[in-house]
C-alpha cells in the first residue's frame, strides 16, 4: 500500500478539518438565523456572560491578541474587566447577526441612533457617500439601518469558502445590502457604479486584508490600512465619511465624522486614510470594548525570543 508523505497527510487532514469547521459553522448560522430572535433576552445574556467567562479563563490566542490590541489602542495596560467586556461585546454582535433577519425595519431603526446623521444624509443627497468603518460593534446592523432609512448600501465582503460566502451574501442581501466579493477583479468598478446608482458605499477599513494598504499611524503605532474608501471617494467625487459603531445598553450608536477633504496623488490617499485612522483610533479609545480586533493588527516589535 502506498503511503502519503507526512506533509501531504497533514495537509489532507487540515483540509478535512477546515471542511468540517465550515460545515459546522454553516449549520450554526442556519439554525441561529431561524431561532436567535425567539430566545428570551435574559437567556441570551446568561449564555453570553458564561461563554465570555470561559473564553477569558482559557486565554487562547485570539483572546491574547485582543488584549494586546486593546492595550496598544488605549495606551494603558489592559485588565481582565476590559477583556471580558470586549468578549461580551463580540458575542453580542454574534447573537445580533443571527437575530437580525427576523427584526422588522421599524425595529432596526428603533435600535440604532446616528450621531451627526445630517453629514451622511447631506452627502447622499449630493455627490454620494463613502462610509469607512472599523470592526466595531455590529456593522451589519449599521448597513441594515441605512437600507431601512432610505440609503441602500453596497459593501465588500471577505470571500472564504464558496458555500460560507454564499450564505452570508444571502443574509446581507435579505437586509437590502449589495455585496461584492473582495476577490472580484471588478470590485472597484462595481463600487464606483454603486455611487452613480445612488447607493451608499460602506467599507470596513481598519484591517488591511490584502497587505497592499497605505501606511498610516494609529495612536503612534505604524500600520497599513486599505485605500479603497479614499479611492472610490476621489474617483466619484463622493464624500468620504469615517464612522464608528458602538453599543448602547439597548441598541447601538453610529458616530459619524465630518467629510474628509480629498487630496490628490499617492500622498493624498495616505493623508485621507490617516484622517480616517485618527477618527477610528480616537473614537474607539472612548469605548474600546466594542472593537472586535482579535487578529494581529499592530506590528510586533518585541525582540526575537521575547515571550508573547
Amino acid at each position: 500500500m502506498l503511503r502519503r508523505p507526512d506533509g501531504i497527510t497533514a495537509f489532507v487532514g487540515a483540509g478535512r478539518r477546515d471542511l468540517l469547521r465550515n460545515w459546522l459553522l454553516r449549520g450554526i448560522y442556519r439554525f441561529g438565523w431561524r431561532v436567535a430572535a425567539l430566545l428570551p433576552p435574559r437567556l441570551v445574556t446568561l449564555i453570553i456572560d458564561a461563554a465570555s467567562w470561559v473564553a477569558l479563563r482559557r486565554d487562547g490566542l485570539h483572546v491574547r491578541t485582543l488584549r494586546r490590541n486593546l492595550a496598544l489602542t488605549t495606551g494603558t495596560p489592559v485588565h481582565s474587566d476590559l477583556v471580558l467586556a470586549a468578549l461580551k461585546s463580540y458575542l453580542r454582535t454574534f447573537y445580533e447577526v443571527l437575530a437580525l433577519p427576523m427584526w422588522s425595519e421599524p425595529e432596526i431603526r428603533q435600535r440604532v441612533s446616528a450621531i451627526n446623521e445630517p453629514a451622511v444624509r447631506g452627502a447622499y443627497a449630493g455627490q454620494g457617500a463613502v462610509v469607512a468603518l472599523p470592526h466595531s460593534a455590529n456593522w451589519d446592523l449599521a448597513g441594515a439601518w441605512a437600507c431601512a432609512s432610505g440609503m441602500p448600501v453596497t459593501t465588500v465582503a471577505e470571500q472564504l469558502s464558496d458555500a460560507e460566502y454564499a450564505a452570508f451574501v444571502a443574509f446581507r442581501e435579505s437586509l437590502g445590502l449589495q455585496v461584492v466579493s473582495h476577490r472580484d477583479p471588478d470590485a472597484l468598478a462595481t463600487l464606483i457604479d454603486a455611487i452613480y446608482c445612488r447607493r451608499v458605499v460602506c467599507l470596513l477599513a481598519d484591517r488591511d486584508l490584502s497587505g497592499t494598504g497605505v501606511p498610516v499611524s494609529w495612536r503612534g503605532h505604524p500600520i497599513t490600512m486599505p485605500a479603497g474608501p479614499a479611492i472610490v471617494a476621489r474617483r466619484t467625487g463622493a464624500a468620504l465619511l469615517p464612522a464608528v459603531c458602538r453599543f448602547t445598553k439597548n441598541g447601538m450608536s453610529i458616530i459619524i465624522g465630518e467629510p474628509i477633504a480629498h487630496r490628490r496623488g499617492r500622498d493624498g490617499l495616505v493623508a485621507m486614510m490617516q484622517d480616517v485612522a485618527d477618527f477610528f483610533a480616537d473614537t474607539i479609545a472612548n469605548q474600546p470594548e466594542d472593537w472586535h480586533m482579535m487578529q494581529p493588527f499592530f506590528p510586533d516589535r518585541r525582540p526575537a525570543g521575547e515571550a508573547r
